[in-house]
């Protein structure tokens, strides 16, 4: 390879090394790919057509925090404690995924005045209220203070508290009061059984016992948390978090508090610890989806905050959310047709209504980057008096405008990233029946709305897991006998979404690279999820690293001819010098009777003439030596 040839080859290597590198910094150092064909479950109410959509994906990063527990506060304590004062509560909470360090959000949402914690601590539970002895650790707050007030209608991150978190493990977090303070809380379901408990309380004067490991003075034992809204942990070999968004059906109520989103976490358990997720709960029972004038809905009473009002807090900004899977809609109609009261309809709670709350919260999860599932609205029918709920009248008008909710959201292009048909399986469409308007009754408690166990088994097993981006994870066996009705099309639809989800599997490895699209994360972000360099200052050093990189290829260039030049010299340098010692050797003086040839005719080769040539570097003619006949030399002068 010629010179040229080299310092073309190096310039053209180091510009695409630049640009490849610029290439990695300006994508923001992800892996941006066009994914393959997938298929979603959703499925028209008509047949069994599935619909494909290609969409251009980016493969996250494994965030810095996630979220692993989460329970949204949808009311104020009324009673017996409905202001805490000088008293501790102590909230329970599994935690699916492991960690090196946790940190904890505090809502003050219902009151209107602030709240102060005065202490609060997090330990590993030992039975009921008791902590094991020695892993209780203080929570801090603003860079180490003990004691934090939330603001009112507010809510409160602590600092991170270095300690091990292990899957499955039960923490208890106490949190202290001392003025009197309106407790803030998520509603679950009455004190009854099947209910547990989800936290602890003493009475009032009891005072600070957040550092006590005994159970002594914690008399209360409720079904609902006290002001902890959300556990975060760092250091998980888990890919991210999934937020199940909805009502009192993802909240588990009627049924203990398990639902769809309990049962899809132990499926996602049986994979290996850094394919897994953690599924979090961000339901309100009596929650509607679009916002209702005050008095109108349950919202007075335990509904809390509508979907739309919500949907930032509670699932947005929570830290490493991968996807969100939303399942809302069904108290909108039941409310806009009168509810509970059963008083005049109220101009809310139409389908397009509903249409539109949903497509407010594509627009706002795919603007932050993040994936959003729909789940079709289950099958309903009226009910008597169960449960502690007063009668609920299910009628033709309200059934029509829940299918028009679900006929569009099967349609191609609805918004979603996927649609998961899940009022197909839970129709009654198994055993003989073929009625795939009504709820299949071993899938419902004896409200008709609100699923069993077997019915929340059914909607789990119903998700493929590879929607999230890990794979197909092992369903839970079911409880129930359902065999799909044979010649029933709804029957045939059922199975064909329950298929879909068993033999699901992830995309294969993309191999298209595009631009991603900017994205415009909601404003403000308090849970950053990794920490970010500035891309000005990469850009800087790609500059500095490219004229550092010009700079030695120019003195390896200009080494390079220097010692081209002292070998040319070298060269000549011995060219000359076997010149002179040929001259020198020419003229030096023979023995007698050598002949007729001079010195210089003694080396090999030809025999040369004996007239020697003149020295070009001599000013003028240069005397020379010739043999005569007799054998000796007379000097004579070269001609001319």
């Amino acid at each position: 390879m010629g010179q040229g040839d080299w310092w073309s080859a190096a310039l053209r290597t180091l510009a695409a090394s630049t640009v490849a590198s610029l290439a990695i910094v300006l994508t923001g150092g992800a892996a941006v790919v066009v994914s393959s064909p997938t298929v979603s479950a959703a499925s028209t109410a008509s047949g069994a057509k599935a619909s494909a959509s290609t969409t251009t994906t980016t493969t996250p990063p494994v965030p810095t925090w996630i979220t692993a527990w989460a329970s949204p506060t949808d009311l104020a304590l009324t009673s017996p404690n409905a202001i805490a004062t000088a008293a501790t509560a102590r909230d329970l909470v599994t935690v699916p995924v492991g960690g090196t360090a946790l940190k904890l959000r505090l809502s003050n949402l219902w009151s209107t005045v602030p709240t102060t914690f005065v202490s609060v601590t997090v330990g590993v539970q030992q039975g009921g209220a008791a902590i094991v002895p020695g892993t209780i650790l203080p929570v801090t707050f603003a860079g180490g203070s003990p004691t934090v007030t939330a603001p009112a209608g507010g809510d409160v991150i602590s600092d991170p508290v270095p300690m091990a978190v292990h899957a499955g493990e039960v923490l208890e977090v106490s949190i202290a009061v001392a003025a009197p303070s309106l407790v803030s809380l998520h509603y679950v379901g009455p004190t009854t059984a099947p209910y547990p408990v989800d936290s602890f309380a003493t009475a009032n004067g009891a005072g600070d016992l957040a550092a006590d490991p005994a159970a002594t003075g914690f008399v209360f034992g409720d079904s609902y948390t006290r002001w902890l809204s959300a556990l975060f942990v760092s250091g998980s070999p888990a890919q991210g978090t999934v937020v199940g968004f909805g009502d009192s059906i993802t909240d588990g109520f009627n049924n203990g508090g398990v639902s769809w989103a309990n049962i899809l976490q132990t499926r996602i358990a049986q994979l290996p610890a850094d394919q897994q997720l953690s599924v979090v709960k961000e339901a309100v029972p009596g929650n509607t989806l679009t916002a209702f004038p005050p008095g109108t809905s349950f919202e007075h009473k335990s509904g809390g905050l509508a979907g739309v009002t919500r949907f930032g807090s509670d699932a947005l900004t929570l830290p490493g959310v991968r996807a969100i899977v939303v399942l809302l809609g069904t108290n909108d109609i039941w409310f806009g047709a009168g509810g509970e009261t059963g008083g005049r309809p109220i101009p809310y709670g139409s389908a397009t209504q509903i249409v539109q709350g949903l497509q407010t919260l594509i627009g706002e999860a795919h603007a932050a980057g993040i994936k959003i599932f729909g789940i079709t609205l289950l099958p309903r029918a009226s009910s008597g008096s169960v449960d502690l709920e007063p009668p609920e009248l299910w009628t033709p008008t309200e059934q029509d405008t829940l299918t028009a909710v679900n006929q569009w959201m099967l349609t191609p292009g609805a918004g979603f990233d996927g649609v998961i048909n899940l009022s197909a399986v839970m129709a009654d469409v198994y055993n003989g029946a073929c009625q795939p308007g009504l709820p299949f009754p071993p899938y419902f408690t004896a409200d008709n709305l609100h699923p069993s166990t077997a019915g929340q088994t059914a909607m789990a097993n119903a998700i493929p897991t590879t929607l999230f981006g890990i794979p197909n994870a092992p369903q839970v066996p079911p409880s129930v006998a359902a065999v799909p009705t044979p010649n029933c099309p709804g029957a045939a639809l059922a199975e064909q979404v329950m298929t879909a989800s068993a033999t699901a599997t992830l995309a294969p490895p993309p191999t298209t690279t595009t631009i991603p699209k900017k994205v415009r994360r909601p404003a403000p972000v308090r849970h950053p999820t990794r920490s970010t360099v500035s891309t000005v200052d990469v850009l800087l050093g790609s500059v500095v690293v490219l004229v550092v990189a010009l700079g030695v290829l120019f003195a390896a260039r200009r080494r390079s001819r220097r010692r081209r030049a002292w070998e040319r010299l070298g060269r000549r340098y011995r060219s000359d010098q076997a010149v002179h010692a040929r001259r020198r050797v020419s003229v030096t003086p023979t023995a007698p009777g050598v002949g007729e040839r001079s010195l210089a005719s003694r080396a090999t080769g030809p025999p040369r003439s004996t007239q020697a040539q003149p020295d070009r570097t001599a000013p003028g003619p240069v005397p020379v030596r010739s043999v005569s006949s007799d054998g000796s030399s007379a000097p004579r002068r070269a001609p001319g």
